[in-house]
């Protein structure tokens, strides 16, 4: 079998899955594959690695393949020498960021002079330590889906945040951090698993805080959350906005948190059988038919990024899952349904 286990990115806009074959990348569903341009760059990655690791032909039998195959290989080569570089070039670059361990419990009225060495504050989150009483008091101002929950299922959500938190590393680009950003960001990782058995998205070990719109590189572009590698980065301005608007259908933590569940289950192993894979191919049934619907509906649900990115339409086909159930049930009911199935929830009876 050839060797095809060549890390390859398919990027969004706000964010960057990895496969490593061709195999693994023909069992993803058909609306993570991305547009036709991806999917033909997908296929001649791979179709260059099986030529490389053909049977070769005698010199007298085909002469003329040298030095095709040296372009291949050329090319291939390069392509690993330049992720290398990429990544020793991001090793130095955080080895020479120097930190500062402000106390994350700082009071957001202290007057603290920002130091112009800091480049971003780290929180082991196994090593952070808030009570019950301050998570449940954190979430019940800011979290509407928390106050809207059962009081016999708050303290399970709770339970869930204090997990989240202590399985992760949290990475605040400031010179000062705050309780509330590790517990809500966290908080929204669980209102979207809620109903799932499975909820801690081991994938990801490192959630990364900006205080506002950010650069994002490979390529360069401005954003307000993604997700790529093992990190899912936010803008803590943007999150804060979109929690305090919590019926307008965005939400930029509800936004990266479902494109962290398509790595984690979708992405990561799709070998693997598991309960989420079954269930999102409800949705995967329907989505074509409401994207093209939507894209001929004067009274739009979607925005326009969502329509023109299939990936992007299922991150925010789950913000209005949470913030605009019952017009989306009213709507489209069949994707509200498929939504219900995958998350196991039903947002509008709430």
């Amino acid at each position: 079998m050839p060797r095809d286990t060549v890390p390859t990115i398919l990027h969004y806009k706000d964010s960057a899955f990895t496969v490593y074959s061709l195999e693994e990348y023909n069992q993803l569903p058909d609306s993570l594959k991305g547009s036709v341009e991806q999917q033909n760059y997908v296929d001649s990655v791979y179709n260059a690695l099986q030529y490389i690791n053909a049977p070769k032909v005698s010199a007298e039998e085909d002469s003329s393949g040298e030095w095709g195959f040296s372009i291949v290989i050329m090319v291939v080569f390069s392509i690993i020498a330049f992720n290398i570089y990429r990544l020793i070039r991001q090793l130095i670059k955080e080895q020479n960021s120097p930190v500062n361990a402000a106390s994350i419990d700082a009071d957001e009225n202290d007057e603290v002079e920002p130091e112009p060495t800091v480049r971003y504050l780290i929180y082991k989150g196994s090593e952070l330590k808030f009570t019950d009483e301050e998570l449940h008091t954190v979430c019940r101002k800011y979290n509407p889906y928390y106050q809207k929950l059962n009081a016999d299922k708050q303290p399970a959500f709770i339970e869930r945040v204090q997990e989240f938190i202590h399985s992760k590393d949290f990475y605040i680009c400031s010179a000062k951090g705050y309780k509330e950003m590790p517990i809500l960001i966290s908080a929204s990782a669980v209102q979207i698993t809620f109903g799932l058995k499975d909820f801690l998205l081991p994938h990801f070990s490192n959630i990364i805080i900006h205080p506002e719109e950010y650069f994002a590189y490979d390529p360069f572009r401005i954003l307000v959350g993604n997700v790529q590698g093992h990190s899912i980065s936010l803008s803590w301005k943007h999150f804060l906005q979109d929690y305090q608007n919590p019926t307008d259908g965005k939400n930029v933590g509800l936004h990266e948190m479902a494109h962290a569940l398509q790595v984690q289950y979708l992405f990561r192993n799709p070998k693997r059988s598991n309960t989420f894979k079954e269930d999102f191919e409800h949705y995967d049934r329907i989505d074509d038919d409401v994207l093209n619907a939507e894209k001929t509906n004067d009274r739009r649900m979607f925005d326009e990024n969502a329509l023109r990115n299939k990936n992007e339409f299922w991150a925010t086909s789950v913000e209005l899952f949470f913030e605009k159930p019952v017009e989306l049930k009213t709507q489209y009911p069949d994707l509200y349904e498929s939504l219900r199935i995958v998350l196991n929830q039903d947002t509008a009876a709430m």
